[in-house]
């Protein structure tokens, strides 16, 4: 067993898990997502560009897959908008609960393609959402749909990017996807931003550094994953990020002082659980 590939996941599982409960801080502080969304994009520019310069001219490849590229990158933008921005409506705890589903859609989008569920990944499938029922119930009647649909817009655009990086990982390096994806993103974020939004900058330090803390936590756990995956795969992988709605829950407990009620956590381990049945590969069928 590689016990290197084991430590990174869990090094991408804990940073993605801190990003919803730093960022959300940084909003307490001042900042706001058009300006959380400019600086997670320029920071993985910045520290891309020196592995991207030791790989190989891919450009003929990058014209050949501009379609799954550009396709890739608004999944991107739809992941980052909706996970730093359903943060300000509804707790982070619901919001790591709702948007760690989407390993449930691109197990849909597999079985529309012609793959076959096991009876573990159907029972997971249907048990994650009697979970996530649960996990909303108490709550129902306070909760913002606004901040719920870009819980799930998140989760569109993360099943995207994986579903379409997985064609794309097969001709071009991943630092050259990641790379194309960075600059796409800050270019048409930026665009936006400047059209219909304003930047708010944080009142003190502190919430320049939680923003730039979340910031790095998304580029060190993309760093990381690509690590982890290269050592001991994505199969084994995916089964180690699970831990991702586990961090993000406690510390959301811990920085943010949200708490979950009983029937809450039960319906949150009914998640958690289920993602983890529905990822591994059973011959029963």
């Amino acid at each position: 067993m590689n016990f290197n590939g084991i430590i990174f996941a869990l090094i991408a599982a804990t940073l993605f898990g801190l990003i919803p409960s730093t960022t959300k801080i940084s909003y307490l502080l001042g900042a706001n997502p058009p300006l959380a969304i400019i600086f997670r994009y320029l920071l993985a520019i910045l520290i891309i560009i020196l592995p991207l310069i030791s790989i190989k001219n891919q450009f003929k490849q990058i014209s050949g897959n501009l379609k799954g590229l550009v396709s890739i990158s608004i999944g991107s933008i739809l992941l980052t908008l909706g996970l730093l921005t359903s943060v300000i409506y509804i707790p982070v705890s619901l919001v790591a609960l709702i948007f760690y589903t989407y390993p449930l859609i691109v197990l849909v989008w597999s079985f529309i393609n012609g793959s076959q569920l096991s009876k573990f990944q159907s029972i997971g499938f249907f048990s994650a959402f009697i979970g996530l029922g649960i996990a909303l119930g108490p709550s129902f009647n306070n909760l913002n749909f606004i901040g719920i649909s870009l819980a799930f817009l998140a989760a569109i655009g993360a099943s995207t990017v994986l579903i379409v990086n997985e064609k794309l990982a097969q001709s071009l390096h991943p630092i050259v996807i990641n790379a194309f994806v960075n600059f796409f993103c800050l270019f048409i974020s930026s665009i936006l931003i400047f059209i219909y939004f304003d930047i708010n900058l944080p009142k003190d330090f502190n919430g320049w550094y939680y923003i730039l803390f979340a910031s790095f936590c998304y580029c060190a756990a993309f760093y990381s994953q690509l690590l982890a995956v290269k050592s001991i795969g994505s199969t084994r992988t995916s089964l180690l990020l699970y831990g991702e709605p586990i961090i993000a829950i406690i510390s959301a407990i811990i920085l943010l002082d949200e708490s979950l009620t009983g029937v809450q956590l039960f319906g949150a381990a009914i998640v958690i659980f289920s993602l983890v049945i529905t990822s591994r590969k059973y011959n029963l069928v």
